[in-house]
C-alpha cells in the first residue's frame, strides 16, 4: 500500500503540470491572438496538444497498474468498471457540456442564419456530444465543449479496455517489448502516410486543419496505440516492482529536459507526428522510472500543493475552456483590455479556485453517489439469486 501511495501521489502531481500545459495552450491562443511570444516560450506555449497525448498514455498505464493483474473478464466486473468510469468523467463532462452551451447555441443559430447549408456540420453535435461520440465524426469533434473531444477517445478506451486487460493480464517481458515496438509504430505510421500524401493540400496545425487531419487528430482509432502503450507500460511497472533497482534523478531530469526542449522546440517538428504520439515512449518511460525515484523531481511532484491540484486536474482540463469563453465575454462587455497582467491573473487564479471547488462539489458527490446507486443495485440482484454471467 505504500509504494502503491507514493506512486499516485508522484503521478498526480504530474496530472496538474500536464493540464495546466493545455490550460496555458488555449490562453495563449485565444487570449493573445495574434500575438507570438519568443520562439523557445512560442514552441513551449504551441505545443499544449502534446499533453493530450500524455493523458492517454497515462491511462492506459493507470489502469494496467490497478486491473492487469486481476482483469474484469467476467460479465459483471466488466459492467462494475464501466460504471466506475462513467461515475469519474461523466458529471464534470456533462457540467462543462451545461457551462459551454450558450456559446454553442449562439454559434448554431449563427450558422441558421448566416449558412444553414453548413449547419449540418454543428447540430450532429447536438446528439454525437452527450454521448461522447464526438469524435468520431471530424467535424463535431471540437463542437459543443472542445476539450470534450478527448472525453471521447477515451470513452472508446474505456470500451475496449477489459478485452484488452484479459490478453495482456499474462504478458511475458519480451512479448511487452515486441508489443510496445508495435504500438508506438502503430502510432506514428498514420501521421507518417498523411506526411507523404497530403490528402488537405495544406499546412497542418493545431488551430488549421482539413477534414483529413481532423480524423487523423481525433479520431479514437488513431489514437489507441497510444492507450495501448501506456497499458504495456503499466503491465512492465507490474513485472518489475519488486526486483526493479531505484531510478536514477539524473536519468529523469534528463527524460524532463528532453520533453521539455522538445517541447520548445515544436514549431520545427512535424506536427501530425508530435500531435499523434512521438514522445508517447518518453511519457511511458517517464511513468515506470517517477514512481522508483527518490529524486527532488519526485519529492515536488507527490508535494501536498501538487497533489491537491492534480487531484483536481481533470476538473481543470474539462472545464477551461467554458470558463475562458465566459471570461472573454465579460472582459468584453466591460471594456477590459484581456491580454493585461491583472486580467490574466484574475483568469488564472479564477479558473483554477472554479475548478476545485466543481471536483469537490461536483465531481466527488456524483461520483460517490453513482457508485453507490450501482452498489445497492448489485446488491439486490445478489440478494434475489441472481448469479452474474461469465
Amino acid at each position: 500500500m505504500a509504494s502503491s501511495r507514493r506512486y499516485l501521489d508522484v503521478l498526480t502531481g504530474l496530472r496538474f503540470l500536464a493540464a495546466a500545459h493545455i490550460g496555458a495552450y488555449h490562453v495563449y491562443h485565444m487570449v493573445f491572438t495574434g500575438t507570438e511570444a519568443p520562439p523557445g516560450l512560442h514552441g513551449l506555449l504551441d505545443s499544449g496538444y502534446v499533453s493530450v497525448g500524455f493523458f492517454f498514455v497515462l491511462s492506459g498505464f493507470i489502469l494496467g497498474y490497478h486491473h492487469l493483474e486481476r482483469p474484469p473478464d467476467t460479465r459483471e466486473a466488466r459492467k462494475a468498471f464501466w460504471v466506475a468510469r462513467f461515475a469519474r468523467l461523466y458529471p464534470l463532462y456533462a457540467l462543462g457540456l451545461a457551462l459551454a452551451a450558450p456559446a454553442f447555441f449562439k454559434g448554431l443559430h449563427a450558422a441558421w442564419v448566416e449558412a444553414p447549408g453548413e449547419l449540418w456540420r454543428l447540430d450532429g453535435a447536438l446528439v454525437l456530444a452527450p454521448l461522447l461520440m464526438q469524435s468520431w465524426v471530424p467535424w463535431t469533434a471540437l463542437a459543443w465543449n472542445g476539450a470534450g473531444w478527448s472525453l471521447a477517445v477515451e470513452a472508446a478506451f474505456y470500451a475496449v479496455f477489459p478485452f484488452l486487460a484479459v490478453r495482456l493480464g499474462q504478458t511475458g517481458p519480451r512479448a511487452l517489448a515486441v508489443g510496445a515496438v508495435a504500438a508506438y509504430a502503430l502510432a506514428l505510421v498514420l501521421p507518417v502516410l498523411y506526411l507523404l500524401v497530403d490528402p488537405d493540400h495544406g499546412p497542418a496545425s493545431s488551430y488549421h486543419s482539413g477534414p483529413w487531419m481532423r480524423a487523423l487528430r481525433f479520431n479514437p482509432l488513431a489514437r489507441l496505440p497510444e492507450f495501448i502503450l501506456g497499458l504495456l507500460a503499466g503491465r512492465y511497472f507490474l513485472l518489475r516492482a519488486d526486483a526493479a533497482p531505484r531510478a536514477r534523478p539524473v536519468v529523469l531530469t534528463a527524460l524532463g529536459v528532453f520533453i521539455l526542449a522538445v517541447l520548445m522546440g515544436s514549431a520545427s517538428l512535424p506536427f501530425p507526428l508530435l500531435h499523434n504520439g512521438l514522445l508517447a515512449p518518453v511519457f511511458a518511460a517517464l511513468f515506470v522510472l517517477l514512481p522508483r525515484s527518490q529524486g527532488l523531481m519526485a519529492s515536488v511532484l507527490a508535494s501536498r500543493p501538487l497533489r491537491f491540484l492534480g487531484e483536481a486536474s481533470y476538473s481543470l482540463y474539462i472545464l477551461h475552456m467554458p470558463l475562458l469563453f465566459t471570461w472573454k465575454s465579460v472582459m468584453k462587455r466591460l471594456d477590459v483590455p484581456s491580454t493585461s497582467v491583472g486580467a490574466v491573473a484574475v483568469l488564472t487564479v479564477g479558473v483554477v479556485v472554479l475548478c476545485v471547488a466543481a471536483h469537490q462539489w461536483v465531481e466527488k458527490p456524483a461520483r460517490r453517489w453513482i457508485r453507490a446507486r450501482w452498489a445497492e443495485r448489485a446488491a439486490r440482484r445478489a440478494e434475489a439469486g441472481i448469479q452474474p454471467l461469465a
